[in-house]
């Protein structure tokens, strides 16, 4: 029973940071298309890789305070006054490190003003307001969520995913590249201004409140995020770019974003299962955390992996329809990246177990090993392979990552990757993608979709029930956590369909 409430407490706290990241990765991908449509591969090439500046550059600046005070301010439940505190004290920092690093970027769209002209010096001009509006919003969703307040933090990212697709048009149609990253500084606004109701102006400074603890807690993680931004998220637009040309970056960047849609459904969902984690580490419950773990990486699974290789099926018809013709050349590398883009989500989980553990080095050697064989990977790859060596390259480094934290997981944690589970989940997924195959191949364009996808679905399901990858306990905590946020009358559809995939 302890487990079981454990599990829903946390899939309660997953849907709410779920809904959000939908409404978040649709209005991201939205203007992904539409960079690509109004810019061409190497306009939306510039747009990504100045998101890519940004974002490091905010990894650079936070210096792990942001994750320290999500792991930390649901601790202080009660204590107004710590929790307070702790915040007021992390932002004076924070507030010095990301003026430092604002007014580096300023200073670099001055000289460019000076030696170049005005359209370059805007489009860093726009990128430096882009750093100040996503550092804040990080900062802002870390204190929010480590309060449990996933509901606020949704609201705020439907708002600006809404604010966020209009203006990447209006801008990428009048503007360019820098239009379109205006669309961008407003989709982050409004979490980050959320920070003044987080920040109690009489709360007093503190330094001793962030112990001594947390401080460790902190620098290893913003060692271990810096080497993820920097190195083992977007590192192949620097190579693509010395190798190859701005328009092989859009080309990247238009796969990335196809594999991203799953990636960041489960990014998202992290800071719940740091949350939780945290709160069953703290009750010393060990089966109950194991079992949960297993869970979780099983239900996780499933979501995932047809998502994952079905859609490296059906690339092929996929990519030009949604990005145009002109991004053909990207359909093996999208592929590839989608195929395995599953494994990166699922690392996630044992990320997020070692992560509430308060292991904070562990990630960080994880991170060092991975960013080592990316390098190594991509600079053997790239020059010989082109997208398709930096595709590959990925899919080499993801998986060596979710090896290697699932053994630190199991070495430091006591718990257990569920490989029999997974390896059914996984030979449930290739039917599924086998069946989406003969649309692709058969037809062309839309119909070969229409036929795809619910062919791959059917076999999936099927596959579910043959297997035996869904219990009947599965059933009854998905139903108390989801079930009642379903429409009446999808309910007892919902019912049926789950007692089929899990017979008694």
């Amino acid at each position: 029973m302890a487990m079981s409430a454990f599990v829903s407490n946390l899939l309660k706290s997953s849907l709410i940071s779920l809904a959000a990241t939908s409404i978040s990765l649709a209005a991201g991908f939205a203007s992904s298309i539409i960079a690509a449509r109004l810019l061409g591969p190497e306009g939306s090439g510039k747009v990504a890789y100045a998101l890519w500046i940004a974002t490091s550059a905010a990894a650079l600046a936070d210096m792990g305070l942001p994750q320290t005070l999500l792991r930390n301010t649901g601790g202080l439940a009660g204590n107004d006054d710590g929790w307070k505190v702790l915040v007021r004290t992390a932002l004076r920092s924070f507030l010095i490190s990301v003026s430092m690093i604002g007014a580096g970027i300023l200073l670099f769209a001055a000289i460019t003003y000076a030696y170049h002209d005005a359209r370059p010096a805007w489009f860093w001009l726009v990128t430096g307001l882009l750093f100040l509006s996503y550092a804040f919003y990080v900062f802002s969703t870390a204190v929010a969520r480590g309060r449990n307040r996933f509901g606020q933090t949704a609201r705020t990212t439907l708002l600006g995913g809404t604010m966020q697709i209009p203006f990447v048009f209006i801008g990428a149609w009048l503007l360019g590249p820098t239009g379109a990253l205006i669309g961008y500084v407003a989709r982050y606004l409004p979490q980050a201004l959320k920070l003044r109701d987080y920040v109690d102006p009489t709360a007093k400074y503190s330094r001793e409140t962030l112990s001594p603890e947390m401080l460790r807690y902190g620098r290893y993680i913003w060692f271990s995020d810096l080497v993820e931004i920097l190195i083992l998220s977007r590192i192949e637009f620097l190579f693509l770019g010395v190798f190859l040309s701005p328009a092989s970056i859009g080309y990247f960047a238009a796969g990335l974003g196809l594999a991203g849609l799953i990636e960041q459904i489960m990014l998202q969902i992290s800071p719940a299962l740091i949350v939780h984690f945290t709160e069953a580490h703290a009750k010393s419950d060990q089966q109950s955390l194991n079992a949960a773990y297993r869970r979780v990486i099983r239900i996780v699974a499933l979501v995932m992996l047809p998502i994952s290789m079905g859609g490296a099926t059906i690339m092929p018809e996929l990519l030009p329809l949604i990005f145009g013709d002109a991004f053909e050349p990207a359909v093996p590398a999208a592929a590839t990246l989608l195929a395995f883009v599953w494994i990166a989500g699922i690392s996630v989980i044992p990320w997020g177990i070692i992560s509430a553990s308060g292991r904070s080095a562990i990630l960080l050697r994880v991170q060092v090993t991975s960013a080592a064989a990316t390098i190594s990977l991509l600079t053997a790859l790239v020059p010989s392979l082109g997208l398709e060596g930096a595709a590959l390259a990925r899919a080499m480094t993801v998986t060596l990552t979710f090896v290697l934290l699932g053994w630190m997981a199991w070495k430091h944690v006591r718990v257990s990757v569920p490989l029999t589970a997974l390896a059914k989940t996984v030979l449930a997924a290739a039917l599924c993608a086998g069946a989406a195959s003969f649309g692709v191949y058969s037809l062309d364009g839309l119909p070969a979709l229409l036929s795809a996808i619910p062919a791959g679905a059917i076999t999936y399901l099927l596959a579910i029930r043959c297997l035996r990858l869904i219990t009947p306990e599965d059933i009854e905590i998905l139903m108390a956590t989801a079930g009642g946020k379903l429409p009446i009358g999808s309910r007892p559809f919902a019912g049926r369909l789950l007692s089929f995939l899990a017979p008694g």
